[in-house]
């Protein structure tokens, strides 16, 4: 990790301020170039990122579904607490 790189956890979270739903293959496809190497970029640690995130009470589950292999697809957004600590701490 370079000096200036965010941390990934930090990344992830600062993908939802835009507003938009996430789902955790969205976030490692997005993320895929920039931390290309990194061991937790994968699509399950980033749903237990994301259900972290959750149980903290930053993002809130708003779907889910199933991808084209039959996996649950679970998606998240932000919440107006959510928005506040990565605005106060991020």
């Amino acid at each position: 990790m370079t000096a200036n790189k965010t941390p990934l956890h930090y990344a992830i979270l600062k993908l939802f301020m835009d507003g938009s739903e996430k789902h955790a293959g969205e976030i490692v496809e997005t993320l895929r170039d920039e931390y290309a190497g990194y061991k937790l970029l994968t699509v399950k640690d980033v749903d237990e990122t994301l259900a972290t995130a959750k149980e903290n009470g930053l993002l809130d589950e708003t779907s889910c579904d199933l991808d084209g292999q039959g996996a649950l697809r679970i998606f998240y957004q932000i919440n107006d607490f959510g928005r506040e600590m990565v605005d106060k701490y991020l």
